[in-house]
């Protein structure tokens, strides 16, 4: 069972590389876009929004079927461009790397006889696997060298940004709080009765509470029924039995710690990779229309 796992694995990775396979001759052989001097057949486009669909990404979730396609096409014109630019900038790949790629997979599908036979199952070789390995690693290069290697984040922005959405970073008020659980209403009669009789909380929840005390509570932590009778509780005050599914609560309250902001220095990395990921989005996609205004594209897909 688990070998054939694996060996299916292994023909996953191989198809989302090769983009092609099971579907008809006649189909492999109609062209649905020409980007420069490259072709984009039926057949790779088709177990492109395959791949794609098993994947489930997030911006691919709601899409129709023919908007799905269309996306796809979107996605191997844009990476046939980037190859082609890469290419022609004449980058090299370290061949190790490529090497080091292949044997993860081999390991991963659980050793070479394995892996031998998926790739045979397609009808490919190991060279054209590295092939395609190369052009991969190829389009991520250019990437990081055209695009991330570009952006940069000054401390400005970070400060701009964190000034901008303070609501953001802060930290929710919280209580510190004590707690009694019961499940039987004989036994939450009893709690009662001591506690208006004065006897200390700690001592009662000690002899009765069937769960381990709450602590602290945050804003949005708790169910907002619980939460909006814990947080009108003054210090030293306890609540009145609250009932939920498997019992009742009874909370006291101790400590009150306001909402406050994050320092700037505690968040401030995560700000820089979130601008960071937004800059990189939009600089990607003006270097792609760039690429995208030189070339020749022609769309000939009907669908």
């Amino acid at each position: 069972m688990i070998q054939n796992m694996k060996f299916k694995f292994v023909l996953v990775i191989i198809l989302s590389l090769f983009l092609a396979s099971s579907v008809g001759a006649e189909q492999l052989d109609k062209i649905v876009a020409v980007v420069n001097k490259d072709i984009i057949t039926e057949g790779e486009l088709l177990t492109f929004v395959k791949l794609a669909a098993m994947e489930q990404a997030p911006e691919t979730a709601d899409k129709t079927q023919e908007e799905l396609r269309k996306f796809c096409l979107d996605r191997m014109i844009e990476d046939r461009l980037i190859l082609q630019e890469a290419k022609d900038q004449k980058l090299k790949i370290d061949e190790s790397v490529i090497d080091d790629r292949v044997k993860d997979l081999k390991e991963r599908a659980g050793g070479e006889a394995v892996f031998m036979e998926a790739l045979k199952s397609e009808g490919l070789s190991l060279s054209e696997l590295k092939k395609k390995f190369r052009n991969q690693f190829m389009i991520y290069t250019l990437i990081q060298r055209e695009v991330k290697d570009k952006v940069n984040i000054s401390p400005k922005e970070i400060t701009d940004y964190f000034n901008e959405h303070q609501d953001k970073y802060m930290t929710p008020e919280t209580l510190e709080v004590d707690s009694i659980f019961v499940t039987k209403k004989e036994t939450l009669k009893k709690v009662e009765t001591e506690l208006s009789a004065g006897r200390d909380f700690k001592e009662v929840a000690k002899a009765y509470s069937e769960k381990a005390g709450l602590e602290k509570v945050s804003r949005g932590q708790l169910k907002k029924e619980l939460e909006d009778v814990i947080f009108k509780l003054k210090s030293g005050e306890y609540s009145k039995p609250i009932e939920v599914n498997d019992g009742f609560y009874i909370f006291l309250a101790k400590d009150r710690l306001p909402s406050l902001r994050e320092p700037l220095e505690n968040v401030k990395d995560v700000i820089s990779a979130e601008l960071e990921q937004a800059k990189t989005i939009v600089r990607l996609k003006e270097w792609v229309e760039s690429l995208k205004d030189k070339a020749y594209i022609s769309i000939r897909d009907s669908k």
